[in-house]
């Protein structure tokens, strides 16, 4: 079954499906929902009542009452930035572009419902981004499948719950999905257009001084202009970016917790981190490998043929062996919707490792044959690698967005022009599951 036959011909699914999408994520807000707190405690934030919103605390709400402060001591004298310390003065780690813009906004800043509603306006102009990110990324796929793609953004949990109370995870992606933008324009025109690049590295670097860990772009980035300009563009894109990284560097070296932290225990390691995250990339890979196999059904044998690979399969496997015996992840914050599942609730460790294999496993196999590629899979699974929790909104969705623009294309078209029924419903019931959680409990 195919969820979009002769879609051009079938507009009033598209526009029905989009407006269910949009609209969940309206009603989200007017009611303010917050599915960051899932297992967390039913206690109304204290913060929050202040502002008379009644609202579970925990999770992005925290977040919140951290960032208003900062923006408020960044309103009231703008050299706070230099005399305030990250982790010390305030509890903001991470670096402040988001709190510098909303703070020097008056009509914004003056009040935390303006603040809240702009922030949600400004929110429903990502998923447009992504629909021209895919646009240009996968040229042999129908737009108004593409289109819907883009749609499925809005009901994403950690979309909706960051972009109801003003998270900066989003101004991050906002950012970072203009400079993948231009960065797809310079492949576009076989990397001729030079200011392409350029424009594409400031926006880059913007996301980086929102969320400092899309930094690990930049590696990617960095190898993949190395083989396709001429040595001198490629010197001057350095020198750019290195403008561009002198104020992160002395603002990291007044603010030191921005790279190594508050926690002094660790709770994990590295091989365990690239473990869990594994398992999260995986959660999103899961329906485009379902929808990979149906689509290339022929008969059995030649269908998992099309999904074996040795070599893939021998490096997946030394990775994971090499990393499994020294496991460890302390407490039950964090560690992904897989680790939560198998090993807090159902306590089926065994289920979770085989699952972060196969994490490991199909993000190679869906990585582009070339070397920059390459090294992009091995920054996603290394980039929450500092000891502490990872979390798997910093996933979403911007894995599912890398995938996607990213990985290889051939394959994902594959998944998406025969039959696209398993990825739809699959973040659908992703969706109502959360909200399910949420309202009902387990």
């Amino acid at each position: 079954m195919k969820l979009i036959n002769n879609v051009t011909q079938k507009k009033l699914f598209v526009y029905i499906f989009s407006s269910f999408c949009i609209g969940t994520l309206i009603i989200s807000y007017i009611y303010k929902i917050n599915l960051s707190n899932l297992f967390g405690t039913a206690d109304l934030s204290p913060f929050l009542l202040q502002f008379n919103i009644s609202v579970k605390n925990g999770g992005v709400v925290s977040d919140l009452a951290t960032h208003w402060q900062y923006i408020q001591i960044l309103r009231q004298d703008f050299l706070n930035l230099f005399s305030y310390e990250m982790g010390v003065d305030t509890k903001l780690l991470n670096y402040p572009l988001h709190n510098i813009i909303f703070s020097q906004l008056y009509f914004v800043a003056d009040d935390i419902k303006k603040y809240l509603f702009i922030y949600f306006c400004l929110s429903l102009i990502i998923p447009y981004l992504f629909f021209l990110n895919l646009s240009l990324a996968l040229k042999k796929t129908n737009k108004y499948l593409l289109f819907l793609i883009s749609c499925l953004i809005y009901i994403l949990p950690a979309f909706q719950y960051s972009a109801i109370w003003g998270n900066n995870h989003l101004t991050a992606l906002f950012f970072f999905l203009i400079g993948t933008l231009f960065h797809l324009k310079t492949r576009s025109k076989n990397y001729k257009k030079f200011g392409y690049s350029l424009i594409s590295i400031f926006f880059l670097s913007l996301a980086a001084y929102t969320r400092q860990y899309y930094a690990f772009f930049f590696i990617f980035i960095f190898f993949e202009l190395f083989t396709k300009l001429r040595f001198g563009s490629f010197l001057k894109i350095t020198l750019f970016t290195f403008f561009l990284s002198v104020p992160g560097i002395f603002f990291l070296m007044k603010n030191p917790l921005l790279l190594f932290g508050i926690h002094n225990i660790a709770i994990t390691n590295f091989g365990s981190s690239i473990l869990i995250s594994s398992s999260i990339c995986l959660f999103y890979i899961l329906p485009f490998i379902i929808q990979y196999l149906l689509n290339n059904f022929q008969n059995i044998k030649n269908t998992f043929n099309k999904l074996f690979n040795l070599k893939i399969f021998l490096i997946s496997l030394l990775i994971f062996v090499i990393f499994l015996p020294f496991f460890y992840y302390q407490g039950n914050i964090g560690g992904g919707l897989f680790f939560k599942l198998f090993t807090s609730i159902l306590n089926q460790k065994y289920i979770f490792f085989i699952l972060s294999f196969f994490g490991i496993y199909f993000i190679f196999f869906f990585t582009q044959k070339n070397f920059y590629s390459f090294i992009l899979s091995i920054l996603l699974l290394c980039t929450f690698s500092s000891g502490i929790f990872i979390f798997q909104k910093y996933f979403e969705p911007m894995f599912l967005m890398i995938f996607l623009l990213f990985f290889d294309k051939n394959k994902i078209e594959s998944c998406l022009k025969k039959n696209n029924v398993i990825i739809f419903t699959y973040f659908v019931s992703y969706y109502f599951l959360f909200n399910y959680i949420y309202f009902f409990g387990l």
